[in-house]
């Protein structure tokens, strides 16, 4: 297949998710979701995390903090950017943890090699399990893989979007996680699937992995206990078709097309000049969430009320930290950062774009933010929740795809995703430190959002993250190990 057809598929894939949602509609496929680990590790043995990662991050001020001479670094810093935080007793979706995901179904998986075969991190068991069927590799590193199946199929071609999405998001939280342990990683993006067969996962229902090179010293292997069933992988029956999945791996596939992308240095992932907060960095993790609403009801509420500039001064410096790599950050010049302002200190209402670390006005007038809720795809109702006119802000990344594709290949679109994951992680942490929730989305209707916003035509949006000020607070169950 040439790279303009190539081309043309994925562009043909961004429309039908953006833009052209309305004109591609995607008929129900009802079939279960895999399960929250790969096939065979839920039972396989295992190697105890180290406790104690939320003490030594009490220690650690927010956001320039750091903790040195921890050990087993590689595994807590793991657990910072992985690790489960709470569950919410009165929330639909109970599990919280550093980072977001659709529905807390965590699509995304981080293994670790090195002394063995490669293991998963399962943090119910607070463990690393054998991965069966996995490759000896004696190189540390850390890979991120997501399973497009975890997520309900009548997600359709959106499973590749919000999967991508959170291999971004996923990537930031882990860059902060080894910063914060003093830890150097080089990221690999992928070009071909060596990497899923190493570790014996099946290439019809996963991405190509990212790849980050560790280069910690010395490390200290887990030793490995003998518990649960082992054994090999347990036979599946074979998978119904899906079109939409065939699809989704096609467009993930065209990461062929970048060429040698070589490693590049993972971090700085946290900005050096964002504003002080007196909180630490355990503190950061254990707020950080989506909004909520009571008694088991869906959607988020949210009360107005006017906010420090330092908060959204942060999130434009979080936001504006770039990607690893050239490819990713020529890739990121393409992403634009839109901001939706309301009863923000230091701001006008209205709507703001990023330049270089800050924000400059770019449509100014006060509305936008209830305009943008008459455009959000979950409308308030008696069972769910939807307080955009009284967020603080809404961020948009968006690009036009065509002059993406255009410019770098069609493999460009999947690292728009996470580059607009990167950014995205950025603006929840921010938000978690100045007492806001951020919750990201992809439910605003793309057409109907770009006149308020001021978007060209052929911008699509990626991602939003709603923020602002929650109106409850549910009963949390401390999860930290």
């Amino acid at each position: 297949m040439t790279t303009d057809t190539l081309s043309r598929r994925v562009l043909r894939y961004a429309h039908a998710q953006g833009t052209g949602r309305s004109q591609f509609p995607t008929p129900a496929q009802v079939a279960e979701a895999s399960g929250p680990l790969p096939d065979g590790a839920a039972g396989a043995a295992a190697a105890t995390l180290p406790y104690g990662t939320t003490e030594l991050l009490e220690r650690a001020a927010f956001p320039a903090g750091r903790i040195a001479g921890a050990d087993r670094p590689a595994e807590r810093a793991l657990l910072t950017a992985f690790g489960l935080q709470r569950g919410e007793l009165t929330n639909p979706y109970f599990e919280h943890r550093s980072l977001p995901s659709v529905r807390s179904l965590f699509p995304v998986h981080a293994f670790l090699t090195g002394e063995g075969p490669a293991r998963v991190l399962d943090v119910h068991r607070h463990a690393l399990a054998e991965l069966p069927g996995a490759a000896r590799d004696e190189a540390r590193r850390i890979l991120l893989a997501g399973r497009y199946t975890r997520l309900p199929a009548f997600y359709g071609p959106l499973r590749g979007t919000l999967t991508e999405l959170e291999l971004g998001i996923s990537l930031r939280s882990l860059a902060v996680g080894l910063d914060l342990f003093g830890l150097e990683g080089r990221l690999t993006l992928p070009t071909s699937g060596e990497a899923l067969t190493s570790l014996g996962l099946a290439d019809g229902e996963w991405s190509w992995p990212l790849t980050i090179d560790l280069a910690e010293q010395n490390p200290a292997p887990p030793a490995f206990e003998a518990r649960g069933h082992g054994g090999g992988a347990p036979e599946t029956a074979a998978a119904p078709a899906d079109p939409s999945l065939d699809e989704i791996l096609a467009v993930n596939r065209t990461q062929a097309t970048l060429g040698d992308t070589g490693p590049a240095p993972l971090g700085p992932a946290i900005p050096r000049d964002a504003p002080a907060r007196d909180l630490t960095w355990a503190e950061v993790l254990w707020e950080r969430g989506s909004g909520r609403m009571p008694r088991g009801l869906t959607g988020m509420a949210g009360r107005l009320r006017r906010v420090p500039e330092a908060s959204l001064a942060g999130a434009a410096a979080w936001a504006a930290v770039p990607p690893p790599g050239d490819l990713l950050r020529r890739v990121a010049e393409h992403v634009e950062v839109t901001v939706a302002v309301q009863a923000t200190d230091g701001f006008e209402d209205g709507v703001h774009r990023l330049t270089g670390d800050g924000l400059r006005p770019h449509r100014p007038g006060p509305g936008v933010l209830a305009a943008l809720e008459r455009d959000y795809g979950y409308n308030l109702a008696p069972g769910n929740g939807c307080d955009v006119r009284h967020a603080a802000a809404v961020w948009f990344c968006s690009v036009r795809q065509h002059a993406l594709v255009a410019e770098l290949g069609p493999g460009a679109w999947t690292l728009a995703q996470y580059v607009a994951g990167w950014i995205t992680q950025g603006l929840c942490l921010n938000a978690a430190a100045h007492g806001l929730y951020a919750r990201p989305a992809r439910a605003f209707d793309g057409l109907a959002v770009q006149r308020p916003l001021g978007l060209a035509p052929d911008e699509t949006v990626l991602l939003s993250v709603i923020s602002g000020t929650p109106r409850f607070n549910g009963l949390p169950l401390d999860l930290r190990m």
